[in-house]
Formats: structure tokens, sequence, C-alpha cells
């Protein structure tokens, strides 16, 4: 894997277009972020990535207290919890576009079921997190097994307190 310092995205506000697999690529646990646009460049508005998978592991069950967050299943099939703590619990598979919205304060989860694509948008600033815990990389598409980078749980949970990502220690996914 090739390391990037360098960021392919403007450091602010101005128009540009990506190609398909251009963005800020980071390898986090066996998934390849590419950040298409981020704070810096929406003045704080909203970020948006896609993910790229094959299935594997659920994420850790956590929740926002400031960030909205969507997904949008371009390719593939991922599985969604989601939990709003005042009642409505579900999960559910989605499908080639399918999509989910989570609002801020909802407790969720996601595991890729079916190699594939998703596309995210979120509250701006929240690729913040994913820049201090993955790893960059120039390489497209889905990591390797030797590729994949799995954070210390501590380190996640230190940056998770900078960044608005809120793990929650013991919650059993549903079906």
């Amino acid at each position: 894997m090739t390391e990037s310092a360098s960021s392919a995205l403007p450091a602010g506000p101005l128009p540009y277009l990506l190609d398909e697999a251009e963005g800020d690529k980071l390898v986090l646990f066996d998934q390849l972020f590419t950040l298409l646009t981020t704070s810096p460049q929406t003045e704080g508005q909203f970020d948006a990535f896609v993910t790229e998978g094959r299935p594997g592991q659920a994420v850790p069950a956590h929740f926002h207290a400031l960030t909205h967050e969507t997904f949008f299943v371009m390719e593939g099939a991922l599985r969604l919890w989601i939990d709003d703590q005042n009642g409505h619990r579900e999960t559910r598979i989605l499908e080639a576009g399918g999509f989910g919205y989570v609002p801020k304060n909802t407790i969720h989860s996601y595991r890729i079921e079916k190699t594939g694509k998703v596309f995210g948008v979120t509250s701006g600033g929240f690729s913040d997190f994913f820049r201090a815990i993955a790893k960059p990389t120039d390489v497209a598409g889905i990591p390797e097994p030797d590729q994949i980078h799995i954070p210390d749980f501590a380190l996640m949970a230190a940056e998770g307190a900078k960044h608005d990502v809120n793990f929650v220690e013991g919650y059993e996914l549903f079906d």
C-alpha cells in the first residue's frame, strides 16, 4: 500500500470535478473510503464519500450527537441497524438503490453483506474522524487482506470523542 499525506481535494470552496476512483482514499477496517468533498470544500456544510468493501464484520455500534448520516447503496448490499433510543429499532438489508438515513443521536451500525459500494453524505467535518484513524492510500478499490487497517479501539474511542463518534460498548445488534 502506498501512503499519501497530500489531498486530492482543494483546500477551500472551489469548483472541481473528480473521475471515478479520484478523491482522498483511506483504508479503515476492510473497506476503502474515498472522500469526495469535505468540510473545507463545503464551508462546513457536508461531507460526501464512497465506501467500498466485501462482506465482513459489522462496524462497532455508535451514535453521533451532532452528525446526520446517509447510506445509499450503489452496488452490492449492506445491512443497516438503527435504534433511535425512543422505541424505533430496525434492521434491514439494503440492496443496490436502497437508502438509509440515520439522524443524530441514533445508535447504528452497518455490515457489508454483498461486495459493493455505498455513497454517504454526513454533516460537515465527520470525515475528520476517518482521517484521524484510517490509513491513507493511493490504491483504488477494495483493500486486499494484507492492506486491511484495524486501528486500536482505544485510539478509535479517543478520536471518536473528538469527532462526534460515540461508541456504545456492549450494545448487541439485533435481527
